[in-house]
């Protein structure tokens, strides 16, 4: 998913005037790179906090516009207010196209597994796997397909799709597994011992 940003330069370094810069709507950033100098910049808040609930549940490329010109960029680092839970100050870093980067891509398991039909039980132990690629080889989602999973069986990162892209993790590292469900054991309910009879007194 890509997102389209304005940005502005800023000169802006001290407290009051980054509050200042807050308080009309904007969140002071910076865009920065390794053929890019870093750069002190500005975006609307608005248009930003629009993109960004958008792209929980996905990876997300923000194309920066700049005097011009656009750069290809993910979302580094954000500094976040501990109380109000705003949005301080963002780190955009800008990727090379032909650079191999690491990324964290969100595993979706499609169809219902045979296993829970017999009884079982689905136990995702990963949702999301490393790869690495060029950005513009990053897929929105790998998709794994479980219908075939008996009670017992384990998916690894070695039954993933394959394409252009590198996982980082080993290939035997499980990534979801149909478990047997438990049996509740039924208490065992002692007997109260019986009383003695009492023997009369001669």
């Amino acid at each position: 998913m890509i997102f389209n940003l304005e940005a502005k330069k800023r000169t802006t370094t001290k407290r009051s005037e980054l509050n200042a810069l807050r308080q009309q709507g904007m969140i002071p950033a910076v865009l920065y790179g390794k053929a890019v100098e870093s750069t002190p910049i500005a975006i609307d808040r608005g248009t930003f906090l629009q993109c960004y609930k958008k792209s929980f549940n996905e990876l997300a490329f923000y194309e920066i516009e700049l005097d011009g010109a656009k750069h290809h960029t993910i979302l580094k680092d954000k500094l976040i207010h501990p109380v109000t839970r705003n949005i301080l100050h963002i780190d955009f870093m800008v990727i090379e196209e032909s650079a191999q980067m690491e990324f964290e891509v969100p595993v979706q398991y499609i169809g219902e597994a045979i296993g829970t039909k017999e009884g079982g039980f689905v136990d995702v132990v990963q949702r999301t796997v490393k790869v690495t690629c060029r950005a513009k080889d990053l897929p929105d989602d790998i998709q794994l397909d479980i219908s075939g999973m008996r009670v017992g069986d384990t998916m690894h990162i070695k039954d993933l799709p394959e394409g252009k892209w590198h996982y980082k993790d080993h290939p035997d590292v499980a990534l979801v597994v149909v478990h047997a469900k438990k049996t509740e054991e039924v208490p065992v309910v002692e007997a109260a011992p019986e009383a003695e009879e009492e023997k009369p007194e001669e």
